[in-house]
């Protein structure tokens, strides 16, 4: 997984209730990046709604005290559901979102998603393959896992 020379103070914490103003931020203007999802966002503002209820299932990236991505990470069956995965647009494609996914991969043995289209591209770069589609209320969208085959640290 690429690495930034940025992210070498790049911490990874659990996070926690004074951390979900930051989030709710960093999951609106993230998911305000892609320029032909934000008719369908508009449509549906309830989609940029942090939901508290994924808060205990939620890693933190953090850069010099600043939070620069979050990842939230649910427990189903033998497997963990990839429910969130944003980073800050000013550190976009500077590494975070990667060292996310090692952080959660640590945690299970495989990893799925619902993926956007417009993250198919990194998905498959940290590993993950196409398993289908699901419906979803923006219509439908590839399924993806990630089987944690490696030995991590």
């Amino acid at each position: 997984m690429k690495k930034s020379l940025y992210l070498s103070n790049l911490v990874i914490r659990s996070a926690v209730d004074d951390d979900v103003d930051t989030l709710s931020d960093v999951f609106r203007r993230a998911s305000l990046t892609f320029k032909g999802d934000r008719d369908l966002i508009a449509t549906h503002p309830e989609w940029l709604v942090w939901d508290d209820e994924m808060l205990p299932f939620a890693r933190v990236a953090v850069v010099d005290g600043r939070v620069v991505g979050f990842a939230s990470a649910r427990p189903v069956d033998d497997f963990l559901e990839l429910e969130d995965l944003f980073t800050d647009p000013d550190w976009m494609r500077q590494g975070v979102a990667s060292a996310l996914i090692e952080d959660i991969a640590r945690r299970s043995v495989r990893i799925e998603v619902t993926a956007n289209s417009h993250a198919i591209g990194f998905y498959e770069s940290v590993g993950f393959v196409a398993s289908g589609f699901a419906n979803t209320q923006g219509g439908p969208a590839p399924r993806m896992y990630l089987n944690v085959t490696r030995a991590l640290p």
